[in-house]
């Protein structure tokens, strides 16, 4: 009897481990991975030209750092960062007490020194004074007009005000400080339109030429999907003693749909749509081409159509590395889906995901 007990306990814990294990198994089922997300250009008729891609940062089209033209006590701070500023608006206050004080006095004193002024007008024309004292008169009631108005003007001077419209980016004080001429208190960004700087190596600058026709645009990693045209807007024409490059500024208008931000890191690309036309080879960017023992070669994505590719390498004649990108003389052609981000580990027959930078 007890042995057909421990027989059944000891059937009851086999299916009991049984049992276990078979919800363990389904537990720990791997849920399938994602593709990896690579980016990659088309190359056609209308891309295919010569280009080339820099870091650039993004910067407001104007900036201004306010500050008060006098000393005093800061009453009142109208504005803080973030907000939204009209042109004139008022954003800070001083202590006017002391100014108010002084522009009584110099009004009281241009009152008396133009009253005298007058006098002296009647007497010279009678005789009563002489020339040198009229002029004397003539004088103090000018001066004293100059004083009058510089004291309205320092009044004037303990508002701030926005000088256009724009965000306030900092503030650099409290409330209730004692605050200087000229101190800092706001720094104040138009945004509506933004720039982007980039360093141009005096390499590609040598061959720049005012008639090329280069499109420029931008785009960011977050949002690898959306380019923004750029306009040329000052280009230096003298290189910077540390690293040799010449600074290149361009500009493009803000949108609503996304919030960038001056401080923001961008890629910038130039490129020529005539240059291959002109060349008869096709110019891609070097860190598409990667080497083996073999020589160079590249990843081309298959589309699918859904979104997905499958990866094909291509076997690579290429020319010079010239300041448009590496020449390709053979293995790729227009209407080819280059891989340009996201090629470790990549190999023939892979399925990736495309993340396709929408040209201009």
């Amino acid at each position: 009897m007890g042995s057909l007990s421990a027989r059944f306990i000891l059937g009851g814990l086999l299916a009991s481990l049984a049992l276990v294990s078979c919800g363990q198994s389904d537990q720990s089922a791997p849920e399938p991975s994602k593709p990896r997300l690579v980016r990659t250009i088309v190359l056609d008729g209308s891309h295919a030209g010569a280009w080339q891609e820099f870091p650039g940062k993004v910067e407001a089209s104007k900036v201004a750092n306010l500050a008060f033209r006098v000393s005093g006590e800061l009453l009142e701070l109208l504005a803080l960062e973030g907000d939204e500023v009209t042109v004139g608006q008022l954003v800070a206050k001083l202590d006017d007490k002391d100014q108010k004080i002084r522009l009584r006095a110099r009004k009281a004193e241009y009152e008396q020194a133009f009253a005298d002024f007058q006098r002296g007008e009647t007497l010279i024309k009678s005789g009563g004074i002489s020339r040198s004292d009229y002029q004397r008169l003539e004088a103090t009631s000018s001066t004293a007009k100059s004083s009058f108005e510089s004291a309205e003007r320092d009044l004037d001077a303990t508002r701030l005000r926005a000088p256009f419209a724009g965000f306030i980016a900092v503030r650099y004080v409290e409330n209730f400080e004692e605050i200087v001429a000229q101190q800092l208190v706001y720094t104040l960004h138009d945004v509506s339109t933004l720039s982007v700087k980039v360093d141009v190596p005096e390499s590609v600058m040598i061959g720049a030429r005012r008639d090329q026709d280069i499109i420029v645009s931008a785009f960011f990693d977050a949002i690898p999907d959306r380019r923004f045209p750029l306009v040329l807007n000052e280009v230096a024409t003298r290189a910077s003693d540390g690293t040799n490059t010449f600074e290149v500024t361009f500009e493009f208008p803000n949108t609503e749909d996304f919030n960038i931000l001056p401080g923001m890191s961008a890629t910038v690309r130039l490129e020529s749509p005539t240059a291959r036309a002109s060349s008869g080879v096709l110019f891609v960017p070097a860190i598409a081409v990667l080497s083996d023992q073999k020589g160079p070669f590249a990843f081309v994505a298959m589309s699918n159509g859904d979104g997905t590719a499958v990866v094909a390498q291509r076997r690579l004649r290429v020319g010079q590395l010239t300041g448009s990108g590496l020449e390709v003389l053979s293995g790729v052609e227009p209407g080819d889906r280059l891989i340009t981000a996201g090629m470790s580990k990549l190999q023939d027959g892979l399925l990736v995901r495309i993340s396709q930078v929408t040209q201009p």
